[in-house]
Formats: structure tokens, C-alpha cells, sequence
């Protein structure tokens, strides 16, 4: 007997294909949104809810529109898609994970519970799980009580807390959400949609013009510099090299295809290489590693009187950053003030 799914209970997990069905019964199709003030109303809080994901916000809040939360998650999905960018994707598939584990950790209703963990492909209640899965759901868990090495074995099962279990439930859901996007989107869709996603673009470029500014090359410690020059001379980067200019990129604000641009000017250039590695680690949102880190791997090299004030390579970007900006503001002060004497003064009547 299928289990009776409560209207409520859809917008706390809008991916069950009940949400899909609750809305076709009444008629909502993709097309019909800028069709109606209501269909545009919604389109604009899908976009306010991926605008949610961009600032890092934990939980997306539900109204009292049961239509409309589901709708909106729907119309999130699909705005992303259009944008296809694999950030962007990862920023909103996060934030929903997080959204669905608030609510399935408390939930009362067992049965609903194992509803939706068995949608995901997970049991319940086994207080183990194999190894191959554990790996796969705690690999981007950064604690160090996740490490395999940190945990009891047996016969190819992982020993996990129910609490645990909710965790990897938690990533389950992203990886889930993160592999069904993009969706395949029909051109005259994009179109349609496109007004609401260049609000969704300009948000994400604000959101980053916030944290670092707008993209300064001069600004790069020299750790970085090198691995771009090295790149461009052709020079086979190691992988904590190419990791390591592929997430500082990435982190101040290039897009994807912006960061592969920097490999191609590589005479080994493959670009179906490149752009996996690269999605693989934009993806994920990994930060740069820090100076300590880059001095282990070997790639801090050129090291200046700056980098012995500064522990991580985007510390030192924002502070040169400042540094290049007061030093403008001065030299522009100084060529005013100069300006100014080389005029001439009017003779005294």
C-alpha cells in the first residue's frame, strides 16, 4: 500500500516524486509561470531562494503556500540549470540537503522517515553501512573522526551512530541533488527565464565582488603567480599545484571556464581533462589550502616580505589588495597636489 504523503510534509522534501504529482494535479506546468502575476510572484521567490544558497544561508524558510514552496524549489532547480553553473549548483544543492536533514532528523513519523531514505537508495537503523558507500558519503565530511582509519570495521561494514547516520544522509541528499543537475532545459525555456536569471547572476557576482572585490591579478602572492606562469610555460604541474591555483581561482571568483582559460595557454592543453578536474574541484567549493600546506607540497616558492605576515593565500590577496589600493589613492593624491602647483597663479591686480 503506498504511503499517504501530507501536503506539509511535501515542501520538507520536495524531491519525492508525490511533490511532482501533487503539482501536475493541479495543473502547473513550466511554461504557464510568466504566463501570471502568481506565476512571475513565484519565479521571483526561487529566485530569492537560490539568493538564500549564495549567502551560505543553512535553512531556506517555508511559507504557509504549500504550492508555492514546492513550486519555487522546482523553479530553483531549473533557474540554475539555465545558468549552468557547476558553484551555483553546488551552493543550492547544499543549502536543500541541509533544509531536508533539519527536517528528517526530527521527524516523528517513521514511516514518512524511511520513506524518503528509501527514495534516497539509504536504510535506517542498521548502525552500519559498507564501506564502499561510508566512503563515497564521508569524504567531503572535513572532521577527522570521519577518516576510515578513524573508525571501527567489520566484515566490509562501517560501525555509524544514528546521529551519524543522519550526517551521511545529509551528503546523500546533496551528492543526489548535485548529480540531477543541470537539467536538460529547452531553449525557449532559457529565454523565458532569462530576466530572472541574470537577477540570480548579478547576485552571485555581488556575493563574490563582497568577499573579494572585483579580480586583480597584480594582487596574487607569489605561490600562485608561479603555478600560472608554470601553466602557461607548459610546465607539468603536480597535482597539489593544479589543485591548489584551480581552488584559489575559483575561490576569488573566476568561473570554471575562466580557470580552464589559465591551462589552456598550456601546450598540453586538453580541454575534456581540464574542465573534469576543474568541475571536479569548483564543484566541491574547496578552499585554497593554506601557506603551511603549500610549503609541505613544495609549491610556496618566491616568498615576500608580505607572505611573513600572512598564513593563507587568500589573506594575502585581500591584503595586497588594500595595500594596491592605498598605494593608488596616494599616487593619485600626489599627482592632484602636483597638478595643482603647476598652475600657474593669476597676477595680483
Amino acid at each position: 500500500m503506498r504511503l499517504a504523503v501530507e501536503p506539509r510534509d511535501l515542501t520538507h522534501y520536495p524531491f519525492l516524486k508525490e511533490s511532482q504529482e501533487f503539482l501536475a494535479a493541479r495543473g502547473i506546468k513550466m511554461h504557464d509561470f510568466t504566463a501570471s502575476a502568481l506565476g512571475r510572484k513565484y519565479l521571483d521567490t526561487a529566485v530569492e531562494r537560490v539568493a538564500c544558497a549564495i549567502d551560505g544561508k543553512e535553512i531556506y524558510p517555508e511559507s504557509q503556500d504549500v504550492v508555492a514552496d514546492i513550486a519555487t524549489y522546482v523553479l530553483a532547480r531549473v533557474l540554475v540549470s539555465c545558468i549552468r553553473d557547476r558553484n551555483l549548483i553546488e551552493r543550492l544543492a547544499r543549502m536543500e540537503a541541509k533544509r531536508v536533514y533539519f527536517y528528517i532528523h526530527d521527524e516523528e513519523n517513521e514511516k514518512l522517515k524511511n520513506h524518503v531514505c528509501e527514495t534516497l537508495g539509504i536504510t535506517l537503523g542498521l548502525g552500519k553501512m559498507p564501506v564502499i558507500k561510508y566512503v563515497e558519503l564521508a569524504s567531503t565530511v572535513r572532521e577527522p573522526k570521519w577518516r576510515l582509519i578513524n573508525r571501527d570495521v567489520d566484515a566490509g561494514q562501517v560501525a555509524i551512530s544514528d546521529d551519524e547516520q543522519d550526517i551521511l544522509l545529509r551528503e546523500r541528499i546533496r551528492k543526489i541533488l548535485v548529480s540531477q543537475l543541470p537539467l536538460t532545459i529547452p531553449p525557449s525555456m532559457e529565454h523565458e527565464f532569462a530576466p530572472w536569471c541574470e537577477k540570480i547572476t548579478a547576485a552571485l557576482q555581488e556575493r563574490t565582488l563582497a568577499e573579494f572585490g572585483a579580480i586583480d591579478e597584480s594582487a596574487y602572492p607569489p605561490c600562485i603567480q608561479a603555478l600560472i606562469a608554470g601553466a602557461a610555460a607548459g610546465v607539468n604541474l603536480s597535482h597539489s599545484g593544479r589543485f591548489a591555483m584551480t581552488a584559489f581561482l575559483n575561490n576569488i571568483g573566476m568561473t570554471p571556464a575562466q580557470v580552464a582559460g589559465i591551462f589552456a595557454r598550456s601546450p598540453d592543453f586538453n580541454p575534456d581533462m581540464t574542465m573534469y578536474q576543474v568541475d571536479h574541484i569548483t564543484t566541491h567549493e574547496y578552499t585554497t589550502p593554506a601557506c603551511q600546506t603549500m610549503l609541505t607540497h613544495g609549491i610556496c616558492v618566491n616568498r615576500d616580505s608580505l607572505c611573513d605576515k600572512i598564513a593563507h593565500p587568500l589573506n594575502y590577496y585581500r591584503s595586497k589588495k588594500k595595500l594596491l589600493e592605498r598605494k593608488r589613492l596616494r599616487e593619485e593624491a600626489q599627482a592632484q597636489t602636483a597638478a595643482e602647483k603647476s598652475v600657474p597663479e593669476k597676477p595680483k591686480e
